[in-house]
């Protein structure tokens, strides 16, 4: 009994960081793809109406992109949203099933604790060599930080839902 209510709460406090999560992530991950749009909209109309770009346009869209991807990341892995095929699937035991769903969550938390973590040196890297957008001279380490956080905060997420099913297979 007393496992079950722990399990209870356990679920009920990942369903409310998740919650918690999307809440806080959607509002960004609109406002930076509004933002892109908006900046897209101004920098033709600069460009063909007025013949004079956006100075930096590229680069900021370019950030904007990299914000909307990463966060995205991370809503899409907590709605295990992930693309799936399923064509062996009505073969396959449920026993196997079970196995598989874990073996591929292995595997994808393998390959986002790599990202990540490719991510992070790449930022250490940015930052010892000062690295810089080319117009506006935004420094891209806080960018690549960024990305590394959003793919293991993905991991993680990828983690708990691995930890989960392996409790609902119990």
């Amino acid at each position: 009994m007393m496992s079950t209510d722990n399990s209870n709460t356990q679920a009920g406090a990942w369903n409310l960081f998740l919650n918690f999560l999307h809440r806080l992530i959607q509002p960004l991950v609109s406002i930076a793809l509004f933002f892109m749009m908006a900046l897209t909209f101004a920098d033709v109309i600069g460009r063909y109406i007025f013949n004079s770009p956006i100075i930096g346009a590229l680069e900021l869209t370019e950030f904007s992109m990299a914000i909307v991807i990463f966060l995205g990341l991370v809503l899409l892995t907590s709605d295990e949203g992930h693309v799936t095929v399923d064509l062996l699937d009505s073969f396959i035991p449920d026993k196997v099933k079970a196995i598989q769903k874990v073996i591929i969550n292995l595997i994808n938390l393998s390959v986002m604790v790599i990202i990540s973590w490719q991510l992070w040196l790449k930022a250490i890297a940015a930052k010892d060599y000062g690295d810089m957008t080319q117009f506006l001279e935004l420094p891209l380490a806080p960018l690549f930080h960024f990305m590394s956080i959003m793919a293991g905060l993905s991991g993680l997420i990828l983690f708990f839902i691995m930890i989960n099913s392996l409790k609902m297979e119990k």
